[in-house]
């Protein structure tokens, strides 16, 4: 039987609502847990940072309930709880109706895509009946006013009232289709860090998509390898951290002062950038905001000041949308489809948008490419990606990432368009893979034409014939039938090119005159016809400008061999006296002995290598 922290969390649940609505104390009541954890808080009777609490739900689903800030000082950490929420349940006071804080939480809520949940109309036992249905029909005109439908349920935290109903409503939400964010890729946006005694360093965070167990390695934004020693969710240990739970993860590898409040923790390195490429949308109840101006931008658990670039216009007007550059004074980690919040530098919140290009390149934005990534149409854009660096090649995984479309999208649109080529695990535009191929093709049969002896290429010298980046090459070499690929080299078939009919004779007789001389081979260059013979393997180097035949050197051999078993070892004079030749090639073909691993100097004697000695 699992614990209950091991289920999957089938919702999570973010409160929005002003200060002093009452939403730490309902969210108290459902879980029985003082989301309030701070000294502070507690003395000054307000949330300063997101709390977070479990909640089982009369179906027996288990939801992560987020009780973001109220205030309007402490906007940036509401906007860090609500990042990653699939709900909202909105608190508003009948005693005060809807309030400025009211309305940005909800704003910030619909620019963060969370456009479904309930509203939680509290505080309904401190007035009368009139005063709760005044309050009930502003909060219905508000939710009106911003396309939203959601039902209104009258509740007191501190009675009771009204609060069975309200979980019945949070589990109808939690019974429809919730469209989680890609699962194939662990994001865990970190809101705090610290060390415990006894432990280490542990993080907390809600964790976005993904699983996390403990034995994970995982990556920093900085390029460090923490491993997961540990992981609870929402206090309490687990074998594994499911997306939308809220988790804490104690980390191995890793010093406290390298792991930080807005960092994220993945499964795999994704670069940082510092140019987004995104669909801006300014609020209703904002000022118009021109081409080049200074935002404060928010996403995740994180914020940085930025600069909006608007692509088509000089200025963006309240309610509408464009697409933007944002140039962020620090890197972030995002990907295609991320949500984001901007306020201005003064801190009002006027607006947010999308992210569809998380690391535009490029001093002129391509159009284009943009509404291509806002599509979502993997058909239209895998060949637009791949023509971006036509010879550098994706894989399926980083398509996907830039894409931010499943590894099955992205495959079934790379097989189906005739203008991709998938090579090996990558995927070019198919245009470039075929002159590549002609390129290599070139670029062997002339280096068979001057040099027949020796036609090969080295691989790095092939992977430069193509012209692809280093690992599109080597999977376009490796996919290639029309070349022979060794660890030598990639040449063409024999047949492809031929040997040369003078090249053949004048190897043929050397070779003979090389047999002949057999101990003593005259002193010669590595002229073509010997190149050929040694790449066939019938002679071999000496050293020395010395060429050998191989019967001769594999003979010698042996009789090294032979003095060294029954002497133990051979020295440079009794090779000498055993083959009746000069010390010149004595030496010569103890050297060589040394490099066929036949033997091993000591001192001024060779000695059998232990492979040989087994051998006796």
């Amino acid at each position: 039987m699992r614990k209950a922290g091991e289920h999957r969390i089938a919702l999570t649940i973010g409160t929005a609502g002003h200060v002093d609505h009452g939403k730490t104390t309902l969210v108290r009541y459902m879980t029985g847990t003082d989301t309030d954890r701070l000294e502070e808080e507690h003395r000054r009777g307000i949330s300063i940072v997101p709390g977070y609490a479990e909640l089982n739900l009369p179906s027996g689903r288990r939801a992560s309930l987020v009780d973001v800030p109220g205030h309007e000082r402490f906007v940036k950490n509401m906007v860090s709880g609500a990042t990653g929420i699939d709900a909202f349940m909105l608190v508003v006071a009948a005693d005060d109706g809807v309030m400025p804080q009211t309305v940005e939480h909800l704003d910030i809520l619909r620019i963060l895509g969370v456009e479904q949940g309930v509203v939680a109309l509290s505080k309904v036992d401190a007035v009368d009946e009139e005063t709760v249905e005044l309050a009930a029909l502003e909060v219905d005109e508000l939710l009106d006013s911003r396309g939203l439908d959601a039902p209104i349920v009258r509740v007191s935290g501190a009675t009771g009232e009204g609060v069975g109903k309200l979980l019945r409503a949070l589990d109808a939400l939690a019974g429809e289709k919730v469209e989680r964010r890609r699962d194939d890729l662990t994001r865990l946006p970190v809101d705090r860090s610290f060390v415990l005694k006894g432990i280490g360093v542990v993080v907390t965070g809600t964790l976005w998509s993904g699983e996390i167990r403990p034995g994970d390695v995982l990556f920093t934004t900085a390029g460090r390898r923490p491993r997961v020693r540990g992981v609870q969710n929402h206090g309490r240990p687990a074998k594994v951290a499911h997306a939308g739970a809220r988790t804490a993860l104690d980390l191995t590898g890793v010093e406290i002062s390298e792991i930080e409040a807005g960092d994220v923790l993945l499964s795999r390195p994704v670069p940082a950038g510092r140019d987004l490429g995104a669909r801006v949308r300014l609020l209703e109840s904002a000022r118009p905001l021109a081409h080049n101006t200074r935002v404060r931008l928010h996403h995740g658990t994180r914020s940085t000041n930025a600069r909006l670039r608007l692509m088509d216009r000089e200025e963006i007007q309240p309610g509408t949308r464009a697409l933007a550059r944002l140039r962020l004074d620090e890197p972030f980690v995002a990907l295609r489809g991320d949500r984001f919040v901007l306020r201005s530098m003064d801190g009002v919140t006027v607006g947010g948008g999308t992210v569809l290009d998380p690391s535009a390149a490029g001093r002129r934005p391509d159009l284009s490419w943009l509404e291509a990534l806002e599509s979502g149409d993997a058909t239209n854009a895998v060949p637009l990606a791949l023509a971006r660096k036509p010879r550098e090649g994706m894989t399926t995984e980083e398509l996907s990432l830039v894409l931010g479309l499943t590894a099955e999208e992205v495959s079934r649109a790379a097989q189906i368009d005739a203008h991709v080529e998938t090579v090996g695990e990558m995927h070019a535009p198919a245009d470039e893979v075929a002159a590549a191929r002609d390129r290599l093709i070139e670029a062997l049969k002339r280096r068979a034409e001057e040099h027949p002896e020796s036609p090969e290429l080295t691989v790095a010298e092939a992977r430069t014939a193509t012209g692809l980046s280093p690992r599109l090459a080597n999977a376009l070499l490796a996919d290639m039938e029309a070349v022979l690929l060794t660890e030598s080299g990639v040449s063409l078939p024999q047949e492809e090119y031929g040997m040369p009919p003078e090249l053949e004779r004048e190897a043929g007789e050397l070779l003979e005159a090389l047999r002949e001389t057999g101990a003593e081979p005259p002193a010669t260059g590595p002229t073509p016809a010997l190149r050929l013979l040694v790449k066939r393997g019938d002679a071999v180097e000496l050293g020395g400008s010395l060429f050998a035949a191989r019967e001769a050197a594999d003979s010698i051999l042996e009789q090294i061999k032979t003095i060294c078993r029954e002497e133990g070892e051979v020295s440079l004079a009794g090779l000498r006296d055993s083959l009746g030749t000069s010390r010149k090639y004595a030496q010569a073909w103890l050297e060589y002995s040394d490099i066929a691993g036949v033997t091993r100097r000591t001192g001024d004697v060779r000695v059998l290598t232990r492979r040989h000695r087994q051998a006796m």
